[in-house]
């Protein structure tokens, strides 16, 4: 059994002797030592049995030692001694959280980084499920019906970097009929088109995630070397490279993951999985949706 700093018999804490020093730790010191001897001292044994008035007596004795050896007065060098062994428990003590709680951290994240990778191995598994009888033309994650999605093109609205905005450009919807046949109607056509090799995975709020140092990224093949002036609205030094609207799953699945929700409102960047996409590893991004029209029974 280690013997006890001094001043952990008085009751004073490691904390308390780190930020006091000299006559004014001593005084502490003194206050503590009374307050304790009025505790346990003899005259209050009466009524005890022998067992407790023994005990009484060796804690009055442990407490006049460690008194002793902490009286300024007397070996202030003593007491300076003790300060400093004590005083250092402070940041062991501090360390010693820290490092708990840093292997608690480190547990953590590797459980989240399981779970969020087998929750997403499973959206990706039942986006396309290698059955024969699965409709290839329906979305078998929400089951979406009747509704119209309006979508902001992230990649167009960056890579254009236009001064002004109109709607058109950038612009898209994508439409569930009553049986849950998706249409696709790309920026710019009037049309829209019957799709089956893309499945939404769900929404997250724009407010969530910083999406556009994920995306990936490209500078154009027929542009490379050329000056940024070629970019319509462009401010000098802006960075000569394109956006994609897609991103790699393993971003997706820390940046991303944690915020996604099926539900389908304006405000939220809407992503998807394409089945040529798969193989590549890479989550598509529709778009922000800024238009909800009908509703999904």
């Amino acid at each position: 059994m280690r013997s006890r700093n001094p001043f952990e018999v008085l009751g004073i804490t490691p904390a308390m002797v780190r930020n006091l020093s000299g006559r004014d730790l001593f005084a502490l010191v003194k206050a503590s030592y009374r307050a304790l001897l009025l505790i346990y001292h003899p005259d209050r044994a009466a009524g005890e049995d022998p067992d407790a008035i023994r005990q009484r007596n060796r804690k009055v004795a442990e407490i006049n030692l460690a008194y002793e050896k902490l009286n300024h007065e007397r070996d202030p060098a003593s007491l300076e001694h003790y300060q400093n062994v004590y005083a250092r428990r402070a940041t062991e003590g501090w360390r010693k959280t820290i490092r708990s709680l840093n292997k608690e951290i480190m547990a953590l994240t590797v459980e989240n980084e399981h779970l969020s990778g087998a929750y997403l191995r499973h959206l990706l598994q039942t986006s396309f499920p290698d059955s024969a009888s699965s409709n290839p033309g329906q979305a078998d994650v929400f089951h979406l019906k009747n509704i119209r999605l309006g979508l902001q093109d992230i990649a167009i609205n960056h890579n254009i970097r236009s001064l002004t905005w109109e709607l058109g450009t950038n612009y898209k919807e994508i439409h569930f009929d009553a049986e849950g046949r998706m249409f696709y109607k790309f920026p710019c056509r009037k049309k829209a088109i019957p799709v089956n090799f893309i499945r939404l995975l769900g929404t997250v709020d724009k407010d969530k995630v910083d999406l556009i140092p994920l995306l990936d990224r490209e500078i154009p093949g027929d542009r490379q070397g050329r000056p940024i002036s070629w970019k319509k609205g462009s401010e000098k030094g802006a960075a000569g490279f394109d956006v994609l609207n897609t991103l790699s799953m393993e971003k997706f699945r820390r940046f991303c993951l944690p915020y996604l929700k099926p539900e389908m409102n304006e405000g939220a960047f809407l992503f998807s999985v394409h089945r040529n996409s798969l193989a590549q590893n890479r989550i598509h991004l529709e778009g922000l949706i800024i238009r909800t029209h009908g509703e999904n029974p």
